[in-house]
């Protein structure tokens, strides 16, 4: 066989990358209307499409995340392909001004759940439905509150709980799956009991790379003549240093004066649906094994929410509570994010950084020391961070003293998200 020219040959090695490249897929119109038509469309509670993916699947998952988050969208598209997702810049139409989030769905094979991420995001809320179609509207729910939050991401599984006949090797058992009604082990589609999956992954990247974001979890339950209407928890009997949870509630009370509470942590002889088995709860809370550990203390930062069906859970009326809740009990950042490019001048690198990050602006722009660092609940750090070698459009900011997560640098007005590995 004669050996092709050199030329040649790089024609057809670019042709073959530009067509190994994925397209990110473009789409518009209502968040809420795309969501619950995949949720509408889930596997139901047999049939095993319900798959685990492999470690390789999760790393690839992963990297697919880490993309995403730093705005390195058609990497992350590339990556999602690999493992049988797309990438979907929608916009929704809805809202005036239009709002653009990024989806991760499934493109036909691995049932795995639906990931949405909203850059622009008001609130560092992420709002997860593990259970979209055993706990009646919860999926529904969970993309509504996202909306009305503006939270940054919201998670739901990809089937039934209960459509794996595989076992969960985790710790917990349930009557929800089981025909006879007897207590079993967790299937291995149960999002909330199962540490090998992407839903659990995904709740692992955001945990770790986000130091200040709160994790609302949305259940439901068939409510007991002894049952109150609302069971919360932080996923332990313990109070966190922080703890927004009281608030939650005390706001949500305000929404309907009829619900009643039992909050875990403080009615501490309540033992129904706590969520201390959930694979979430633990990771969030420091457990070392979250798989068959109970978490040793608790965060502050996740939230399991089991809800009666009629006042909360039936339809939008109900969910407008919970969102309204969110709402009172977060602040929304007082800055507006217009994602990682802003003019041509400005420029902050390198991004991600594990130390120094070097700035550089428009001469003639000045920009406020004392309000230029806030993390993503708007509290200002400026007074944690060093600065030197400052000059006319140029400074060198000192993060040592942060710690992990991502942050908002505020340049005139406009804002610019870094990364501090």
């Amino acid at each position: 066989m004669k050996n092709i020219p050199s030329a040649l040959s790089l024609i057809i090695l670019c042709s073959m990358n530009i067509s190994a490249s994925s397209q990110i897929i473009q789409r518009s119109g209502y968040i809420y209307t795309e969501i619950a038509s995949q949720i509408s469309n889930m596997p139901s509670d047999s049939g095993n499409h319900y798959q685990e993916p492999t470690n390789m699947q999760m790393e690839t998952w992963e990297s697919t995340l880490d993309n995403m988050l730093l705005g390195n969208y058609s990497d992350a598209s590339d990556s999602a392909n690999v493992i049988g997702y797309n990438l979907v810049n929608f916009t929704d139409t809805f809202d005036i001004p239009n709002v653009t989030y990024y989806i991760l769905e499934n493109a036909g094979s691995n049932y795995w759940g639906s990931y949405v991420y909203n850059p622009n995001f008001c609130r560092p809320l992420v709002i997860q439905s593990p259970h979209a179609k055993k706990d009646a509207n919860t999926g529904h729910e969970g993309i509504h509150v996202f909306r009305k939050t503006q939270a940054m991401f919201y998670q739901v599984n990809g089937t039934h709980r209960c459509n794996s006949s595989v076992y969960s090797t985790c710790t917990g058992t349930t009557t929800g799956c089981s025909p006879t009604s007897t207590s079993e082990a967790y299937r291995n589609s149960d999002m909330a009991h199962n540490i090998q999956s992407i839903f659990q992954r995904t709740t692992e990247v955001l945990f770790y790379t986000f130091d200040n974001t709160y994790f609302i979890q949305l259940h439901g339950f068939t409510k007991q003549s002894t049952d109150p209407y609302v069971i919360v928890s932080n996923g332990t009997q313990e109070t966190p240093p922080l703890d927004y949870m009281v608030s939650f509630t005390e706001n949500l009370y305000l929404e309907d004066t009829v619900l009643s509470f039992k909050i875990a942590h403080i009615d501490t002889a309540w033992t129904r649906l706590r969520g201390f088995w959930n694979t979430q709860g633990r990771l969030i809370n420091f457990s070392f094994s979250p798989c068959n550990m109970n978490a040793p203390i608790p965060s502050g930062r996740f939230f399991h929410v089991e809800q009666e069906k009629s006042r909360l859970r039936d339809d939008v009326t109900g969910w407008n509570k919970v969102a309204n809740a969110l709402n009172n009990t977060f602040t929304c950042i007082p800055l507006s994010i217009k994602g990682n490019t802003l003019q041509e001048k400005t420029k902050a690198y390198p991004n991600p950084t594990s130390h120094f990050i070097s700035l550089e602006w428009e001469e003639d722009k000045g920009i406020n020391l004392e309000k230029l660092v806030y993390n993503l609940l708007g509290q200002n750090l400026s007074k944690h961070v060093e600065v030197s070698n400052e000059n006319v459009g140029k400074a060198v900011l000192d993060l040592s003293q942060l710690p992990t997560g991502l942050y908002l640098i505020n340049f005139n007005k406009s804002t610019l998200k870094i990364y501090k590995n």
